[in-house]
C-alpha cells in the first residue's frame, strides 16, 4: 500500500517542515543518537533553499511588472499607429499601392466601388476672425467619402488645396478678412473623383 511522503511538496510548507525538524533535532541530539555535525549540512542547505525561494519570488514579481509594462507600451504604440493611419487614409492623394506597402487597409477588397457624387449647394460664409466657413449638400455621398476643398484667389489662377474632410462642413482658417476667395468641393473615393461643386465666393465684389 502506497504511503504519503512525509516531506511536503510546496515550498513554503517544506521551509516550515525543515525548520521544525532542525529545531526538534538540535534540541534532542542525544536522544536521537546524533551530534551537531549531523544537522549542520541540512542547516546550510536550508539557508541556500530560503535564498533561492526569495530570489525566485523576486524574479516572478519582476516578470509580472515587465509584462505589465510591455502591455502598456504596446497599447501606446498601437494607439499612435492607428492615429497616423487614420490621417493617411483621409488623404485622397495616397495611392493604394503605397497603402499596400505600408501594410494598412487598401480599399474595398474587390467590392463594387463607390462612385463619388458631385457635391451641391456649396455656400461660404466669411468671418472677421479670418475663418471662412463652408457648407454643402452631400448629395447622397456615404460617410466613407472624402471631400476635397479647393480655393482660388481669382479666376485667372489655378485652384489650390485647402484641406479634406469626411463631413459636409469645413473651416478655412487663417484667412485675411475682406479678401475675396473662390471655393469649390469635390468628392473622392480612392482614385475616383466627382465633378466639382458650384463655386462659392466670399467677399464678392
Amino acid at each position: 500500500m502506497a504511503t504519503t511522503d512525509y516531506l511536503p511538496a510546496k515550498d513554503s510548507d517544506l521551509q516550515s517542515w525543515t525548520q521544525n525538524f532542525l529545531t526538534v533535532a538540535n534540541a534532542n541530539l542525544v536522544a536521537l543518537g546524533l551530534v551537531a555535525a549531523d544537522t549542520t549540512p541540512i542547516t546550510s542547505e536550508k539557508g541556500s533553499y530560503d535564498t533561492a525561494i526569495t530570489n525566485n519570488n523576486t524574479k516572478q514579481a519582476e516578470a509580472k511588472a515587465a509584462t505589465q509594462q510591455k502591455s502598456t507600451v504596446k497599447s501606446n504604440l498601437t494607439t499612435k499607429v492607428r492615429i497616423l493611419v487614420r490621417k493617411i487614409q483621409a488623404n485622397p492623394a495616397v495611392l493604394p499601392q503605397l497603402k499596400a506597402q505600408l501594410g494598412i487597409t487598401v480599399g474595398d477588397g474587390g467590392l463594387t466601388p463607390i462612385v463619388p457624387q458631385q457635391p451641391m449647394e456649396l455656400i461660404a460664409d466669411p468671418a472677421a476672425s479670418g475663418v471662412n466657413k463652408l457648407q454643402w449638400n452631400r448629395n447622397n455621398n456615404p460617410y466613407g467619402i472624402v471631400f476635397v476643398v479647393e480655393y482660388q484667389l481669382n479666376v485667372t489662377e489655378s485652384w489650390q488645396f485647402a484641406g479634406t474632410t469626411t463631413k459636409s462642413t469645413f473651416e478655412h482658417i487663417g484667412q485675411v478678412p475682406g479678401r475675396m476667395l473662390f471655393y469649390r468641393v469635390k468628392a473622392q473615393k480612392n482614385e475616383l473623383v466627382s465633378e466639382p461643386s458650384n463655386v462659392a465666393v466670399v467677399y464678392a465684389t
